[in-house]
């Protein structure tokens, strides 16, 4: 609540915003029976949703009174983005938005002519949900605006009655109890009356003749329907309400015991016209079914005996028609309408209508909102028939499983069971043997992820009916795939029966008699409502949902989400730490679910402390591995990332699941890059997969895959909204990967390395001596085994590395994908180039699959790298290299021209201008033959492009032909070649350079360097801090002072855009109060991370020095203060530094002009270790050639800096 009032302070505390236009009526004074054009704008209030590619009203009316805040009549998905309630930009507009509501309001949300419109209630909200734009709590001439956040929209009532009791549409009363009846009227009335009619017709009851208001005490003797009129003549006009109501004279609840053989839920007998139906409610007073059965009209006969132990409420229904499907709910001491939690089947007033009866034929009819959920009951069904092969399955070995997790809405465009079992043959054919389905018990709405449960019993019916839900589970049976439940049991959400039968609405939370959840979340993760799992009560009711799933829909096992929960034991507030109770409350119930299925699977989404998952690995259960962030940096060519623990036996690992961002989308946003090789390439993000996948499957232990990660699958998990639909890889309207060739390389390379770990076998993969190493840019898999040997070799750097192969055996070996035979007598190393990845075998496994994987080796360098347009560049070309795009290629060409231009629109594009070349033998572009079928040309990018000063040059572009233009010489898999042209400004600066920490000073990043992921930001944040200890490593010391909150859009360390500059971000401070420090504190060194306003993207460069400081491995920017060694660079400095050759492998030659007095020289590494540290006398010399060895030292980018006197110059070199 603190937080929420400060919001709401500060919102106010801006007077900028007007208040009183963020939401408009056309016309302004429209009643009920009118048509209307609601208005809102984003760009007033919060700004929320300003610039939002959609906005959705979630709306409703007020009915009770011209000041009531009671939604009725609610349309709208919240969280879908689904089409109900999107509004659309006002013509000409971006952030004004509409919505009409024709043709009249009333019929818009279908409210009777009889029932009174005071209000539109509203919320404006985001496509996934997520984003609220919203104003201040408040009075505002257009109405109100709730502590929620919630908008209520007056309408003109005109002359109206308001009533105020009854409430609700029944009165459950005990015998001589009495019903008030109350309405007031919007001004003085010349006639008010109540009538009522009990059958026979009205009788007038209550009469006033002045005034605005009337009440009346009525005393039903009898249960039935009645109907309530009020009248009144108002300024003149006469109005007239009618309200029905259902009076319930509550009879002495029957306390009888259950029948033999009856449980809780739905219980069907031999009988098709009978059923009983059992509700658990302890401490209730009296209970009644209410459905299509009765006309939705609560009856006496229909009141539930309860059990002498007054735990359970039961009921016999007869007479009712075989097949027939009834809606019905439970209604409890006269408030609480709520469901069977242990009905298969529910019926949503809300979403039911948007399921297409492609998908869930014959829906039945249910649109009561104000009831919200009920249950559907059916005698005389046909139990479904398992196929006789359900008698001879036999599960995979769960030690060892291959996993492939799917969402089957974002699976298939018609999201449906049935279509899923058309398309099992083609995960079948990855070599998978599981299938693990995201929560499909019923959900909250239908465009959802599940993690919103509702019922546990009843498969959500977005996806088909059950039946199809069976057959699926019994197909994937037949084609060797295990089928496991994603199953959420740590907490529900508000629409669950059992959260609604015990709640305090006063307080938003579920009342302290809750059977099965507390009252408070229990630690600081809390999502809907918390499952007690001390309670017997949740005990039984999850033993049950476990048992039932595995009887009745034959599934496996289970994934169970965020098992972490699972407790009450939260010391300090944290649920972190080792809990020994936690592990009794998991062993419990997988001893319960091994009771039903020994070989169940139990697979635990945990998160806690290594020792406490030993102990439930070592009892039978696996636990979720999440290794993105060793396979994530590797990927990207980061250099970081320990690939071990890969092969746990106790844990189900993978890189990627539905809560990662997707391996391949970071490759293509984060990917680094040396020269050509550029991880953001599409085609160089193809092969890093591919290795990942291979280090990642073919280690032993269980396995997961994230469904299309198969095809490379590259979409930003935030695109709309987190939890939103994506879009499919297939399909007329879909990405069109499964149609792409090189995305089906991706598909053949994981059933390849998947074929690779079936014939092998995992389990004998775990047996085996192993050599591996998965540390480092080479890495390595080997397995000795009793017959045929594996070794995995693969470059995860960005340059070619060496690697000892660690061949467990002599002669002949296999390479899989390429069917190439070695003899490996004597090799103790071999040469990767980066990205490059080898399946080796003792025993041939395949004759080679050509294409799926291959080398790249880039035919071009050029010297020096990086470079900007001004610098002169040296391309040399390779025609050995080069593909030929189905040509005869230029090995051997007398002539090769250099046919080139240069990207200036964004560093992602390739859309060459400027292009110099004519596809003639025209001397220009020509090329000059250096040696044997090795070719450069010298030249100047803003010369030779014709650049402007104002140009910016992102990319140089590039291929090569014969003269006649016949024969090409083109990049990987025959295209183009691209390099990067670096931004001339400075990556960042700090001003002064040189800084006490009193001093003010400005901090200027350029997004245009580097990965150039903030180009065109809205907002850049800096994440900071200083070190205060005079170190060469930063950073293990630096964060000890940080400012900023990851990923919050809260204007700390919010840059400023540099004014008349493009992509270039400043922040002005004074570090003394920026980071509270103490007087005679130095600040020796600023850490740095500039990111977006969410924290999903950051702007950073390749790992090396930068000007005044370097980039280290993990991509943070450390900055050093010049004052640490007593001089700044002088803004006005001619010095000179030239380094040749560069890159070098043996010495460097470092040319030094237009310093003075001694100087002192530094070799530094990407950490800003010092390697060499040289003094120099120049001796009144104006010119000076000094030299460096660089032999002993690894291969790398370096930094030489030279300090003089009020001078310090840089430069970077490449070590080869």
């Amino acid at each position: 609540m603190k937080r929420l009032l400060a919001f709401w302070g500060l919102l106010l505390a801006f007077p900028l915003f007007s208040l009183a236009q963020i939401v408009s009526l056309s016309p302004s004074n429209a009643g009920p029976d009118d048509s209307v054009i609601l208005t809102f704008n984003a760009a007033e209030g919060n700004g929320e949703l300003i610039g939002a590619d959609k906005v959705y009203i979630h709306h409703g009316v007020v009915t009770d009174a011209p000041d009531g805040v009671d939604w009725q009549y609610v349309i709208g998905n919240w969280g879908a983005d689904d089409g109900v309630g999107l509004m659309t930009q006002a013509p000409g507009e971006t952030d004004i938005w509409q919505i009409e509501l024709s043709p009249t309001i009333r019929e818009y949300f279908g409210v009777g002519i009889a029932e009174e419109i005071f209000r539109i209630s509203a919320v404006f909200r985001s496509a996934d949900g997520n984003t609220k734009g919203t104003i201040a709590p408040g009075e505002y001439g257009w109405g109100t605006v709730a502590p929620s956040g919630d908008y209520y929209i007056n309408l003109n009532a005109g002359n109206f009655l308001a009533v105020s009791s009854p409430s609700q549409g029944e009165s459950f009363l005990q015998s001589g109890e009495t019903i008030t009846i109350s309405a007031s009227a919007s001004s003085e009335v010349t006639s008010l009356k109540i009538w009522i009619d009990e059958g026979p017709g009205y009788v007038e009851v209550a009469n006033e003749t002045s005034g605005t208001q009337i009440d009346y005490v009525y005393s039903p003797t009898n249960s039935g329907m009645i109907s309530i009129k009020f009248t009144a003549t108002i300024n003149g006009e006469d109005i007239e309400v009618i309200k029905p109501h259902t009076v319930i004279i509550v009879q002495p609840t029957i306390s009888e015991a259950l029948p033999p053989g009856i449980i809780p839920g739905i219980n069907y007998s031999a009988d098709p016209t009978e059923v009983v139906l059992v509700l658990e409610a302890p401490g209730k007073d009296y209970a009644f079914v209410v459905g299509d059965f009765n006309n939705w009209t609560p009856q006496e006969n229909y009141q539930m005996k309860q059990t002498p132990d007054g735990e359970l409420f039961w009921l016999t229904i007869t007479g009712l028609t075989p097949l027939q499907q009834y809606v019905f709910q439970y209604w409890v001491d006269g408030t609480i309408k709520i469901g069977d939690a242990y009905a298969d089947q529910v019926a949503d007033p809300w979403n039911d209508q948007w399921i297409e009866s492609s998908t869930y034929p014959d829906l039945p009819t249910y649109q009561l909102t104000e009831n919200s959920l009920a249950t559907v009951l059916q005698t005389g069904q046909t139990p479904y028939s398992w196929n006789a092969s359900e008698d001879n399955w036999e599960r995979p070995d769960v030690n060892h499983l291959v996993i492939y997790e799917l969402l089957v809405r974002d699976f298939l465009g018609t999201h449906s069971y049935e279509d899923l079992i058309d398309t099992l043959s083609y995960i079948q054919s990855l070599g998978v043997d599981a299938i693990e389905l995201m929560p499909v018990s019923e959900f909250e709405g239908n465009e959802s992820w599940g993690y919103n449960p509702a019922y546990y019993f009843a498969p959500d019916k977005y996806y088909g009916p059950k039946e199809d839900l069976k057959l699926l589970v019994e197909t994937a049976h037949q084609m060797g795939m295990a089928v496991i439940m994603d199953m959420v049991l740590n907490h529900a959400f508000g629409q669950n029966g059992m959260v609604r039968l015990y709640f305090d609405y006063s307080t938003g939370k579920p009342a302290a008699d809750n059977p099965w959840f507390n009252q408070e979340y229990v630690g600081p993760y809390q999502w809907g409502y918390d499952f007690n799992h001390e309670s017997p009560y949740t005990q039984a009711f999850l033993d049950r949902v476990n048992k039932y799933w595995i009887e009745e829909y034959h599934v496996d096992g289970y994934r169970f989400d965020f098992t972490k929960g699972f407790t009450n034991y939260a010391p300090g507030g944290s649920i972190d730490g080792f809990d020994q109770s936690r592990i009794d409350i998991l062993k419990r119930m997988a001893d319960e679910i091994w009771n039903v299925d020994p070989e169940a699977y139990v697979i635990l989404e945990h998160w806690s402390p290594s020792s406490e998952e030993q102990i439930l690995g070592d009892y039978g259960m696996k636990m979720w591995r999440n290794k993105s962030y060793d396979f994530i940096p590797a990927t990207v060519g980061a250099n970081s990332g320990n690939l071990s623990g890969t092969d746990a036996q106790t844990h189900v690992t993978f890189f990627d699941s539905h809560d990662e961002r997707r391996i391949a989308e970071h490759a293509l946003t984060e990917g680094l890059s040396n020269g050509g090789y550029d991880v953001k390439n599409p085609l160089i993000m193809y092969e890093r997969v591919k290795m990942a996948a291979a280090f990642a499957f073919l280690q032993p232990g269980p396995k997961m895959i994230w469904q299309f990660d198969e095809l490379g699958y590259d979409i930003d998990i935030n695109f709309n909204g987190r939890v939103g639909n994506k879009p499919l890889p297939w399909g007329p309207d879909g990405l069109g990967y499964y149609e792409d060739p090189l995305r089906q390389y991706i598909y053949q390379a994981y059933k390849g390395i998947l074929d690779v770990r079936n014939q092998l076998g995992a389990a004998n993969l775990a047996s085996a001596s192993t050599n591996h190493v998965l540390t480092g840019n080479a890495r390595r898999l080997s397995f000795d085994l009793p017959g045929t040997d594996l070794i995995v070799i693969g470059n995860f750097g960005l340059s070619a590395e060496t690697i000892d192969p660690a061949f467990t055996q002599s002669g002949i070996w296999y390479e899989y994908f390429s069917g190439e035979e070695i003899d490996v007598a004597g090799i103790n190393s071999i040469e990767l180039q980066a990205g490059e990845w080898h399946i080796y075998t003792s025993d041939a496994l395949s004759s080679g699959f050509p294409g799926v994987v291959e080398i790249f080796d880039n035919p071009v360098t050029i010297t020096p790298y990086p470079f900007t347009k001004s610098d002169q560049i040296t391309v040399r070309f390779e025609a050995a290299k080069a593909w030929t795009d189905g040509t005869a290629g230029l090995v051997g060409a007398d002539k090769v021209y250099f046919h080139s231009g240069v990207v200036l629109s964004h560093p992602d594009s390739s859309n060459l201008v400027n292009i110099v070349g004519t596809l003639t033998d025209d001397g220009i572009g020509l090329m000059t033959e250096v040696e044997d079928d090795i070719w450069e040309i010298t030249l100047t990018p803003k010369d030779y492009y014709s650049l402007m000063e104002e140009d910016d040059a992102y990319r140089i572009g590039m291929y090569f032909r014969d003269a006649a233009n016949v024969n090409l010489g083109k990049g990987f898999r025959d295209s183009d070649i691209y390099f990067s042209v670096e931004d001339e400004r400075p990556f960042v600066t700090i001003e002064p350079p040189a800084f006490e920490i009193e001093d003010q000073i400005t901090i200027t990043f350029n997004a245009r360097r580097g990965n150039g992921e903030l180009i065109g930001a809205d907002k850049v944040y800096m994440h900071s801090s200083v070190d205060l200890t005079n170190t060469q490593t930063p950073q293990n010391t630096a964060w000890n002072n940080v400012i900023g909150n990851w990923g919050a859009d809260d204007g700390v360390g919010q840059m400023s855009p540099v004014a008349g500059e493009t992509d270039l971000w400043e922040i002005t401070l004074t570090p003394k109060d920026y980071y509270g420090l103490q007087t005679g504190d130095v600040a020796f060194w600023v850490a740095a991370v500039f990111r977006s306003a969410d924290g999903n993207i950051k702007g950073t460069g390749t790992p090396g020095p930068i000007e005044n400081g370097f980039i280290h491995t993990n991509q943070d920017f450390f900055l050093r203060n010049l004052l640490v060694v007593g001089t700044e660079e002088s803004p006005e400095a001619t010095s000179m530094l030239q380094l040749a050759p560069n890159p070098a492998s043996n010495n460097i030659d470092i040319q030094l002009s237009g310093f003075s007095g001694p100087l002192n020289i530094e070799l530094l590494d990407i950490t800003g270790r010092t390697f060499k540290s040289e003094q120099l006398q120049l001796n009144g010399q104006e010119n000076y050639l000094h030299s460096i060895k660089v032999s002993d030292i690894p291969s790398g980018i370096y930094l030489i800096r030279v300090i003089g006197e009020g001078q310090i110059v840089s430069k970077e070199f490449i070590k080869l």
